[in-house]
Formats: C-alpha cells, structure tokens, sequence
C-alpha cells in the first residue's frame, strides 16, 4: 500500500498562507485598542518615562532585543524619522526585551540612536500582546489608540506611509 506524501510546494504554500493570515488577523485585531501605559527606565541615564507623557503626540514603540540582527539594521531608519518629525508632535521610544541594561546601553552609543532608549520587562511584553517576534512596532495616534502593529523590521518607506497621516 502507498502512502499519500503530506509534504511538498503545495502543501508548504498552504501553510504560510495561513500564518500569514494569521498574522494579519492579529494585527488587525490590535488596531483601535487603547495602548498600554508604562513606566520604564532609559538605559542611558535611568530617567523614567511612560507613554502618558507624550499624550497628544504620535509615538512609534519598537520592541527589540540586543541580539536581534534585523533590530539593528531598522534603528538607525527609526532615528532618522525622529528626528525628521519630531517638531511635528512624534516621537519613537525604543524598549529592550530580554536583554542586559549595559548591552543595551552599548547598543544605543554604537548606533548613536538619539531617541528614548528603554529597558523592558515582562509586564510590558505581556501588556502588548505578550511580544515573542522582535521587532514588533506599534504605532499609537494622538489619542492614545493602537493605529498599526508591525511584525518584523520594515523600510523607512513602510514607516512613513504609516506614520503620515497620523500627524
């Protein structure tokens, strides 16, 4: 008796239509929803900061951890969006998951990233989705809801679309 072979193109294709749905649906799911606050520490001088302090302005959150490769090839893109809108009532706020405060700090001196740096903890991760894919940016309008979840890195040119019509 011959076996019917369960694996293949067709079959492959089948399965990364569904996590791509998947996906979708979960990012879908997130837009409108009001963001989470925190209160997180920077890495380069412990400072404080939470998403309330910027209410009233677009803020991209990128979630990253140290060892994360494509984490690193975006940040210098998302600097340069800060700094190009920042004047426009934007900022970005990076949080660091499951990484050491002094890896971090290392990171953001070797890449001079000018915005707000974080360490991030579990409490945060879990309050946006138990966060597992890095990088994983929100972008937050003006009024404090979930506009767009991004999983994985993007081009500038992806962010600015997003980011444009919220200012």
């Amino acid at each position: 008796m011959r076996r019917k072979s369960i694996s293949g193109p067709g079959v492959l294709l089948k399965g990364l239509i569904t996590v791509l749905l998947g996906l979708t649906l979960v990012t879908a799911a997130w837009a409108g929803s009001q963001a989470a606050d925190f209160k997180l520490p920077s890495v380069l001088d412990g400072k404080e900061y939470s998403l309330s302090q910027f209410k009233g302005q677009v803020v991209m959150i990128n979630f990253f951890t140290f060892f994360c490769g494509p984490c690193r090839d975006e940040m210098p893109h998302l600097n340069q969006i800060y700094h190009e809108n920042k004047g426009r009532g934007f900022v970005t706020i990076g949080i660091g998951l499951s990484s050491d405060p002094t890896q971090l700090r290392f990171l953001v001196k070797q890449l001079g990233l000018d915005y707000p740096v974080l360490v991030g903890n579990d409490q945060v991760s879990k309050d946006y989705g138990s966060v597992e894919i890095v990088p994983t940016t929100f972008i937050i309008d003006r009024g404090g809801n979930i506009a767009h979840k991004v999983l994985g890195a993007k081009s500038k040119a992806d962010f600015e679309k997003l980011i444009r019509p919220l200012l």
